[in-house]
């Protein structure tokens, strides 16, 4: 038996060398395991890829310059592809004209998330104050998209690939939605206050026939208010439903000159003798939506008679053209209207006036409004008493037959 002293005296096999090396080996797989990094791509293997993606893609410079757009980019925009090359972002789309600087910064790698634009996750914002991304077309007409960049590498440079979703459709319904449900709280508004007065009025008149329906004469002059009260009724009932009606039907284009347009209004209104028509310098014929257009120049123009007290009425129609918009004006030199009041004569049945003095259900202007923003115009007012009223028309120039 081998005693602890021969034990310490056994030769200690040591590891060669080969061993050595491989352990040393197997602790740097063990700590470097991670996959390695790929080799940036050339410009020829991206462009060959995102042409076949049927999703609208641009490629751009950290400068926000565009090196490429696929097919369906070009379509979503007009373009032709080639027509896109070298084209900044910002005049695509004015609100991204520095939001390439990001990917300059030396912060900002490719592992980073994407940058999302055009998406407002708030629920505490109601849809008018969620402001969407519009991107302009080459017909100057815009739609709603969402953006999401993110920068990549490639064997010469860095870009920034842009992924574009066309919310457009979405937006619009929503909006359409949201204005919807403005106007079911307007008519329930509507149906419990205003609706119940011209029914009071009924009701108060056939409790005095019945009280003097031995007094023919005073019995005569109740039932001449019954029918006043009933047909102010019907034209309120009438214009509700015009007014629902409003921007929702799909229309036609056709060519509009709009001083003929005016003044074959103007006529229509039977205006008295002492009044008088004025009409700007013409401008070319528009093609647009001329049913929707000759109902708000209608309202505009009757409005501009009926409330004009003066013994020589003036009705003035102006149409310029302004950038994408086609302004007209529709002024006359009656009572004008307060600053406090300017702002509320566009909702429904505002009147400034009682139906004793001026006849008419007060929707006229709400429906002006309604018009022009479904077309995505605009309607202002501005005036001075006693002397002007002028109504400015905001009216695009480019339209489909599709209402806003």
């Amino acid at each position: 038996m081998a005693t602890p002293q021969d034990r310490s005296k056994e030769p200690i096999n040591k590891p060669s060398m080969a061993t050595q090396s491989n352990q040393a080996s197997d602790e740097v797989n063990m700590q470097d395991n991670s996959p390695p990094s790929p080799a940036p791509i050339t410009r020829q293997s991206y462009q060959h890829m995102i042409s076949a993606i049927p999703h609208p893609i641009l490629i751009t410079t950290l400068q926000g310059v565009i090196e490429y757009a696929n097919s369906a980019a070009a379509q979503l925009l007009g373009f032709e592809k080639n027509e896109l090359n070298a084209m900044p972002m910002g005049k695509l789309i004015p609100e991204c004209a520095d939001t390439f600087r990001v990917f300059r910064s030396k912060h900002f790698s490719q592992d980073t998330e994407p940058l999302c634009l055009g998406k407002t996750e708030r629920d505490d914002l109601t849809l008018s104050e969620k402001e969407g991304l519009k991107i302009t077309r080459k017909d100057k007409s815009s739609r709603y998209v969402e953006l999401s960049l993110s920068s990549f590498e490639t064997v010469d440079s860095r870009y920034v690939i842009v992924s574009i979703v066309d919310v457009d459709n979405h937006r619009r319904i929503l909006d359409e939605l949201y204005r919807s449900n403005q106007e079911l709280d307007q008519f329930a508004y509507i149906a419990s206050h205003d609706l119940k007065a011209p029914l009071r009025g009924l009701d108060n008149l056939v409790t005095w026939v019945y009280e003097d329906i031995d007094d023919k004469e005073l019995v005569l002059e109740h039932v001449q208010m019954m029918r006043i009260r009933l047909h102010r009724m019907q034209t309120l009932l009438g214009d509700l439903l015009e007014y629902s009606r409003a921007g929702k039907v799909e229309q036609n284009l056709s060519q509009v000159d709009i001083n003929y347009m005016a003044q074959d209004l103007y006529l229509q209104s039977s205006p008295p003798e002492t009044f008088k028509l004025e009409l700007g310098e013409p401008i070319q014929p528009i093609e647009t939506l001329a049913t929707p257009l000759a109902q708000a120049l209608r309202n505009l123009i009757n409005n501009a008679i009926k409330h004009n007290q003066q013994d020589k009425g003036i009705v003035k129609v102006t149409a310029q053209e302004q950038g994408d918009f086609i302004t007209i004006t529709v002024e006359d030199n009656g009572p004008g209207i307060e600053a406090q009041f300017q702002e509320q004569i566009f909702e429904m049945f505002e009147k400034l006036q009682s139906n004793d003095e001026v006849e008419g259900s007060g929707m006229g202007l709400a429906l002006v409004k309604k018009i022009t923003t479904a077309v995505g115009g605009s309607v202002s007012v501005s005036s001075a008493p006693n002397q002007y009223t002028r109504f400015c028309i905001q009216w695009p120039k480019h339209l489909s037959g599709q209402p806003h």
